[in-house]
């Protein structure tokens, strides 16, 4: 197998298992009255895929060209998966006010303009870090995806952390299952991690970031696993 066709083959494993975190995700949060994503991992989530689907689509990427259209393809992904993260958004205001009141003493006006404001602030840090990026031709030459994909392990390893703290913080598996954790381990740490790797052995940033979103991703399974199996719930075959 060539690193082409293990790079077309870890992009493929990584959609599936992500679109399967984001139905769990969506699931869990209906069925347990819950949310199950961390906003500022949802917020990040979200306005990435708004982004290179709509403001800096992916026509003309380096790879747009490894199958046959590509950038099309490419789009209709990302298009999905910001529609599952809207799904996942519905159950983060329709459920989550109450882990902030109890931790933080929100009022919910207040919530829901912090909620907003960190949206709008991942939206213009992913949008301007894009065209920060791309401007480095050396290295990223100036193809909006090679920036959209290190700013992406970026925000993977900020949310594989945040996915930690929200479990100690709510000290509950309220919104959380085994399946959602290791969906996404495999769909990051496992597939387009390492293949980046490969793409880049020198790059000492990337395998720092890549590194801290595997070893937070293992943490976490372990977490969700424990939690679980003390509550007499079968990790395995809850979704």
């Amino acid at each position: 197998m060539t690193l082409q066709d293990a790079t077309i083959f870890a992009y493929k494993l990584c959609v599936y298992t992500w679109m399967v975190t984001y139905v769990a995700l969506i699931w869990r949060g209906m069925k347990d009255r819950s949310y199950g994503m961390p906003i500022l991992a949802l917020a990040l989530n979200l306005t990435w895929e708004l982004i290179f689907l709509a403001f800096i689509p992916p026509q003309g990427s380096l790879d747009s060209a490894l199958v046959p259209h590509g950038a099309l393809k490419a789009q209709i992904v990302f298009g999905l998966c910001f529609l599952l993260d809207v799904g996942i958004l519905y159950t983060y205001f329709r459920f989550g006010y109450k882990y902030f009141a109890q931790s933080y003493g929100l009022t919910r006006p207040q919530w829901i303009g912090y909620s907003i404001a960190l949206l709008a602030f991942s939206f213009l840090v992913i949008h301007s870090g894009a065209y920060f990026f791309m401007q480095f031709d050396s290295y990223f030459h100036r193809d909006q995806i090679e920036a959209a994909k290190l700013i992406a392990f970026i925000q993977n390893a900020v949310m594989s952390l945040a996915f930690v703290a929200m479990f100690h913080m709510r000290r509950s598996i309220e919104g959380q299952s085994f399946t959602i954790a290791w969906t996404k381990f495999l769909g990051s740490s496992l597939t387009v991690g390492p293949i980046y790797l490969l793409q880049h052995p020198d790059n000492y940033f990337a395998w720092v970031i890549i590194g801290t979103m595997a070893l937070a991703d293992i943490w976490y399974m372990g977490l969700i696993w424990g939690a679980l199996r003390r509550a007499g719930i079968n990790p395995l075959t809850r979704l």
